[in-house]
């Protein structure tokens, strides 16, 4: 079926005069961002998309899931009149353990006059992983606060429209970001498109500049999402139909288009649903400390091994899972205690929650076998 890259054989001879922008052209605006773009690293540096796309060092090249096709993407973009003549610039991209900070953006000027401000999601290091989890017990993570102040920056180097986008991580930047910018930035923001991006802490969620920019957010997960619907996630958002399996259609190749839209569906899978009661009332039972205590005890054992990134993690199993062993044997007793209470919370919970998928509730008595005829 028609994904992402179909839609560039299909309208990439179309400039934004003759089609104006639309949800699928955010959605590749969102996954180019995952390539890196040394080339415009430095301030003030600019260069065309066709020419930034020619990069021939492959470590800038990204790793992990699916980044062949972010390749391929990125190369097929170069190639169309619709998006080679942008020009790219302003590329970060900040990787720290001790600062505890995944963050990747880049910007683009656009030919209509406007600029698209691209926020990548959790790439394949450790710490982004971890910045992801801390979103539930930490708000500004170190990410969003790096997020808010890029668009700032990037809003007051030139004028005319702005649209930000991301996927996973990123779409959560991309919304955080807009909704805690000075309020005259706010109203240059044309679009905030988040793909299968986590959602808010409460008090964001409930914040006078997230109802400013509010009307402006277009929020898209795929039928089985998981990842799209954690934390207070945006309460308007399309189901989108994808060809993966579970967790993969995270992956948004996998989403289905048609035309310049999205196949939509009316409502998340059952499965979905499910999930998302449990892993919300799992969070509502556990205060933000014992949040932080489990996350932390988490990558601490993890750290253990000196992987930096989960590649490196599969490259040495055994000698990793000793080290794994070793470090969760000097855990503090206490803080063992908590993750081991809340992975049971959580275990109780699911189940409860598989009941129901099933159709019963949890205090139901055992079905009696049925007499055969």
């Amino acid at each position: 079926m028609p994904d992402l890259l179909d839609y560039l054989d299909w309208r990439g001879d179309l400039s934004f005069a003759a089609d104006a922008w639309n949800e699928i052209d955010a959605l590749v605006m969102a996954n180019y961002c995952y390539n890196d773009f040394p080339g415009v690293a430095a301030p003030g540096v600019r260069r065309p998309l066709r020419e930034a796309a020619l990069v021939p060092d492959a470590e800038a090249r990204p790793e992990g899931q699916h980044a062949a096709q972010k390749h391929v993407l990125l190369d097929r973009m170069a190639g169309t009149a619709r998006f080679g003549g942008m020009t790219v610039c302003d590329f970060v991209n900040e990787v720290d353990m001790s600062r505890g900070i995944q963050f990747s953006a880049v910007t683009a000027d656009c030919p209509d006059g406007s600029r698209f401000i691209s926020f990548r999601g959790t790439d394949n290091s450790l710490v982004g992983w971890k910045e992801d989890l801390m979103m539930s017990f930490e708000t500004p993570v170190p990410a969003q606060a790096a997020a808010v102040g890029y668009l700032e920056r990037a809003a007051a180097r030139a004028e005319g429209p702005l649209r930000l986008a991301g996927h996973s991580k990123g779409g959560n930047l991309a919304v955080y970001a807009a909704m805690n910018a000075p309020e005259a930035v706010q109203n240059r923001i044309a679009a905030v498109y988040s793909f299968d991006g986590p959602g808010l802490d409460e008090r964001s969620m409930h914040s006078e500049g997230y109802a400013r920019i509010r009307a402006r957010i277009r929020s898209y997960v795929p039928q089985a999402s998981i990842v799209g619907l954690l934390l207070a996630y945006h309460p308007e958002y399309t189901v989108v139909k994808s060809t993966g399996v579970g967790i993969m259609q995270h992956d948004t190749f996998t989403w289905q288009v048609r035309g310049a839209h999205f196949v939509e569906l009316e409502q998340l899978d059952r499965g979905s649903e499910i999930m998302d009661q449990a892993l919300h009332e799992w969070l509502r039972q556990c205060a933000p400390e014992q949040r932080r205590v489990f996350v932390n005890t988490l990558f601490d054992i993890l750290q253990s091994t000196d992987a930096t990134a989960l590649s490196d993690m599969r490259r040495n199993v055994r000698a990793n899972a000793t080290a794994i062993l070793e470090a969760a044997r000097r855990v503090d007793p206490s803080s063992a205690r908590m993750v081991w209470q809340m992975l049971g919370r959580f275990l109780q919970i699911g189940a409860g929650s598989l009941l129901e998928l099933l159709g019963k509730k949890p205090d139901d008595p055992p079905t009696e076998p049925k007499n055969r005829p």
